[in-house]
């Protein structure tokens, strides 16, 4: 048989993906929620991979897990009687056919506290940091108080960190219609399933641990919570609320708000006119409270140690270079979208995987596919995987490929990630035909959005990555080149975000009618897969990370903070800007370049770009405060925790006007660089 030649396997593994599939992938594995642990989900995937010629097991941890038992919400009366018990529970949908709330979990947030709280109430905006900043500031305690906030803004964890230092006992957290832009029911549009407004009784379940911290079992911080009583086991409380929170409707949130009218501050009284602190719910006033009358939260549930089963896949290749590929196959609820979408894409890029081993392709690198369990909790499988194999990827892997969700019902893709992996993103998108405009490409799309935002755009950058998904142990721990990317961008619906119309339904009708980003995502997937591990010179651009430094320092600079002393960090990025030139020139010249065989250069050359991302680690210890973070250039924010920013340690300094603390962070920083710039010195 003869070999496949790289380009006969880059031009198959798009032609590959079938439509049908992807559409019988989504309806099955969405027919009922996968809750962290669901062994024969696991089953059933690592069997299908078999099927297509992969080498696939199960890998299995046994991790900390808290399940609901009862949640139950009140309002009461100034006698202590009953006013309102809110339902915590979505409508069953004729149209949707796994709505039924016995389809479904418990609305309940996983590493949440358990307990029963009755206090005040108080309204706090987003929840964020500065919000409770400005409560106090204005004299609203919210010292045992039980707090209601909307979503959005940050990561719903940090609200509960917030709350919780600033002295409440509970946290009650809502999606206002404010947060869903053009498409609300005020602006003339149904709420589904009739159309694509959100419904009123949708509810966002999730994880409140404290994401920008820690991730993965709490219990285990930096080594792998492997079975058996020889693991050691640590007090999670570093990484997990220590006060009980509920997510709820705004149908459900109504009664409550209209129990703040008039009492407290008004918006505009707050923080002035036009301000964010006012939603957009009819007949509420959004003051602050605290109310006259009590509400009673209850979170009930229990925490154990729980098996988990990865889901792990092997291509071998010439070498024992690694490309990882990531989505994860737990979920809230029946998650069409999170992470449905996301596995229907990568079955088929398995399949494609498949078939071109079939036909004698092999790798230059060993290719993994994981499908991690756990994700919803706390990003627990991959992380546990990343730490338990923390010493073999680091020697080995060149790069992690995450796809959490094909689409969310936006139109344009979403990118987030390492600046190495820009140039082969950038080369991958523009020979993928875009899902929504014909004689366009994916990269088109990206293009002319970002060009919206800034004329002077002449190539699609990628999003700084925060956290929120399976690459964090990958790119913030371990300092692996890492890519996120879904259809995220340009939506033209409310996505139901981990509640129970996160359905077929919902894709089928609003998220993606005929499948189109379905197919865009694994057609891009599998052409970034078979790049990066089919050709021996690594597809990357050290001159793009230069450029995204450059991009960081001139924003801080922007920003003209008095004191704040960014030259030395300038000058180092001008060198470095110097050298990654340079070495992308001698790397990619003809010869070496467009290699099918090995060169002596050639693992050198792996090496180097793979020590430039290990370079900004700081692997004597991590970031002040979360010491499992460990990436100086890039981090979640802390207080925002799906957000990146650039240079956290700097950034963190001036939140807190701390500007000698920031300049000591840029010296530390511009050495970094600096070390970067003689690696590629080779």
């Amino acid at each position: 048989m003869r070999a496949l030649s790289q380009e006969d396997a880059e031009r198959l593994i798009v032609e590959l993906p079938e439509v049908e599939r992807l559409r019988s992938c989504s309806k099955e594995y969405s027919a009922k929620p996968h809750l962290a642990g669901d062994l024969q989900h696991a089953e059933r995937i690592r069997d299908l991979w078999r099927s297509y010629g992969i080498l696939t097991e199960l890998v299995r941890y046994d991790v900390l897990q808290n399940f609901p038992k009862h949640s139950a919400l009140s309002l009461h009366h100034e006698d202590g009687s009953v006013a309102f018990n809110a339902s915590i529970t979505e409508d069953e949908l004729a149209e949707d056919p796994t709505s039924d709330p016995q389809n479904g979990l418990l609305a309940f947030f996983g590493f949440g506290a358990h307990g029963t709280m009755s206090a005040k109430l108080v309204y706090a905006n987003f929840g964020t940091l500065s919000d409770f900043q400005l409560l106090e500031s204005k004299g609203i305690s919210v010292k045992n108080k039980i707090v209601i906030c909307k979503y959005s803004k940050v990561f719903r964890g940090l609200k509960v960190r917030a709350a919780e230092q600033f002295g409440a006992i509970g946290v009650i957290i809502y999606n206002d219609p404010q947060e869903d832009g053009e498409y609300t029911v005020k602006n003339g549009y149904k709420a589904y399933p009739h159309g694509p407004a959100r419904h009123p009784k949708s509810i966002q379940r999730g994880s409140v641990d404290f994401f920008s911290v820690s991730v993965g079992d709490p219990t285990t911080p930096g080594y792998p919570s492997l079975p058996g009583d020889d693991t050691e086991r640590q007090d999670p409380r570093h990484a997990i609320p220590s006060i009980p929170a509920l997510p709820i409707s705004f149908s459900d949130a109504i009664p409550l708000l209209e129990a703040l009218n008039g009492r407290g501050l008004r918006p505009e009284e707050l923080s002035g006119a036009g301000t964010d602190w006012k939603g957009a719910l009819d007949g509420i006033d959004y003051c602050t409270g605290p109310s006259k009358v009590d509400v009673t939260l209850c979170a009930e549930g229990d925490y154990r140690y729980s098996p988990i089963y990865n889901v792990i896949g092997t291509i071998e290749g010439h070498t024992d270079e690694t490309v990882v590929l990531g989505n994860h196959h737990d979920s809230w609820c029946c998650g069409a979208v999170d992470p449905v979408s996301g596995s229907a894409a990568m079955n088929e890029v398995a399949r494609g995987l498949g078939s071109l081993t079939e036909k004698g392709w092999k790798p230059y690198r060993k290719i993994i596919l994981a499908s991690w369990d756990n994700e919803e909790y706390g990003l627990v499988g991959s992380t546990e995987f990343g730490e338990h194999h923390a010493a073999w990827l680091t020697e080995n892997c060149v790069a992690y490929i995450n796809v959490d969700e094909a689409t969310n019902g936006g139109n344009i893709l979403g990118a987030y990630g390492s600046p190495l992996l820009a140039h082969v993103l950038r080369e991958a998108a523009n020979e993928i035909p875009s899902p929504i405009n014909e004689e366009r490409t994916v990269y088109d799309d990206w293009l002319h959005l970002q060009q919206e935002n800034s004329n002077a755009v002449d190539q699609p950058d990628l999003t700084v990555m925060g956290t929120g998904s399976d690459y964090t142990v990958f790119f913030h721990h371990l300092g692996i080149s890492s890519l996120d990317m879904l259809f995220n961008q340009k939506g033209t619906a409310v996505y139901p975000y981990h509640s129970n119309y996160d359905s077929y339904y919902w894709i089928e009708k609003f998220g993606d009618p005929g499948f189109k980003k379905h197919l865009a995502m694994a057609r891009l997937w599998g052409l970034l897969t078979v790049k990066l591990a089919g050709m021996p010179v690594l597809p990357f651009r050290a001159s793009d990370y230069a450029d995204a430094l450059t991009r960081h320092v001139k924003s801080l600079g922007d920003k003209g903070i008095s004191g704040l002393l960014l030259e030395p960090l300038a000058d180092s990025i001008s060198k470095f800007e110097i050298v990654s030139n340079s070495f992308d020139t001698s790397v990619h010249r003809a010869k070496l370049g467009k290699a099918h065989q090995q060169y002596p250069e050639v693992a050198e050359v792996s090496k180097a770009y793979m020590k430039l991302e290990k370079s900004f680690l700081l692997t004597d210890r991590g970031l002040p405060g979360r010491p499992w973070y460990k990436h100086l250039i890039f981090a979640p924010g802390l207080w925002a925790g799906y957000d990146g920013v650039a240079f956290p340690r700097v950034t963190e300094c001036l939140e807190n006007n701390d500007i000698q603390g920031a300049n000591e962070a840029i010296q530390e920083v511009s050495e970094v660089v600096d070390k970067a710039s003689y690696i590629l010195r080779i």
